[in-house]
């Protein structure tokens, strides 16, 4: 039972949601075609094809379209933070549902039959023949897939990190860390300032309208609010090339990360003296690795 409480790589991207339901889409119509289940070897050829091509392409616009619909309707629910492999196939399975209904509804237009409870359930069942098993391999297949690719990736970013770590020891603490670069944060509301040594800062956290600013203070991790844009937080940053956007909701500084660790979802970082994981976007795994061991001269972050 574990395993359905592992985070799950949802992609509530359009391409991607896109992508899987043409997958699906495609499966369902080679397997009706190939196999001829539930009757289909009985019909001429012309009106197998032609019901595979629709019950595939039923099973498109369902996964699609649902996808589209709940990930618009219900972001918070459906945000990958929350997502986990139970989810996944509870969600998939409801869609499975959903095609059947609408294989039902759509059956008058291919076979001489009408719409009665029986022929609901029949249609329901063989949704969840065919449909169900698949998703449950194809499910717990990705996010083995994506656990072992991503744990293997942040181990090799972990031992680098260290490497890096250890070539740090013995520099001046005044050299790889200056006195002087202060970061001045000014809110959108008048006169709401705060002032953070580069050093000291350790990552900020959107948090709807505001900001959250994470940073060391007599060697204790404080943080302060400040109505700001991560985008407006992001330019007032961009001087120094310490500070990284990891993530929609993140900006990490880079020299504050203590460990990188790996799920299904992505990398998650582990910053200096912060209990929470901090994520890193999957599309932005190549630049994040990048910036991470880029070269930077000892004379400062800013340099």
């Amino acid at each position: 039972m574990s395993v359905f409480n592992q985070p799950f790589p949802h992609n509530s991207t359009r391409r991607g949601a896109f992508m899987t339901a043409a997958g699906f889409g495609i499966f369902i119509s080679v397997f009706l075609l190939v196999f001829r289940p539930f009757e289909l070897d009985i019909i001429e050829k012309k009106l197998l094809i032609k019901s595979s091509i629709l019950f595939g392409f039923v099973t498109f616009f369902c996964i699609f379209g649902t996808s589209m619909f709940l990930n618009f309707f219900f972001p918070k629910l459906y945000s990958e933070e929350k997502w986990t492999t139970g989810k996944q196939i509870l969600n998939m399975a409801g869609v499975v549902v959903l095609v059947g209904l609408v294989n039902y509804l759509v059956s008058p237009l291919l076979f001489d039959t009408r719409l009665t409870w029986e022929k609901a359930f029949y249609y329901q069942g063989i949704a969840i023949s065919v449909g169900l098993l698949p998703i449950i391999i194809y499910t717990l297949y990705i996010q083995n897939h994506k656990l072992r690719q991503f744990q293997q990736e942040a181990s090799t970013l972990q031992e680098k990190l260290k490497a890096r770590k250890g070539e740090q020891v013995g520099i001046p603490q005044e050299t790889v860390l200056p006195v002087n670069n202060i970061i001045t944060f000014e809110g959108d509301n008048q006169a709401e300032k705060k002032m953070i040594n580069v050093n000291q800062l350790i990552y900020i956290e959107a948090a709807s309208n505001y900001i959250k600013l994470f940073f060391e203070q007599q060697e204790k991790i404080t943080y302060a609010i400040i109505r700001m844009t991560m985008k407006k937080a992001e330019e007032t940053v961009t001087p120094y090339p310490v500070f990284f956007r990891c993530h929609r909701a993140y900006i990490v500084n880079l020299d504050k990360i203590d460990k990188v660790e790996g799920n299904a979802q992505g990398y998650k970082l582990k910053m200096n003296g912060a209990g929470d994981l901090v994520p890193v976007s999957r599309n932005l795994n190549s630049e994040f690795s990048d910036r991470l061991f880029a070269f930077r001269k000892p004379g400062g972050l800013g340099d």
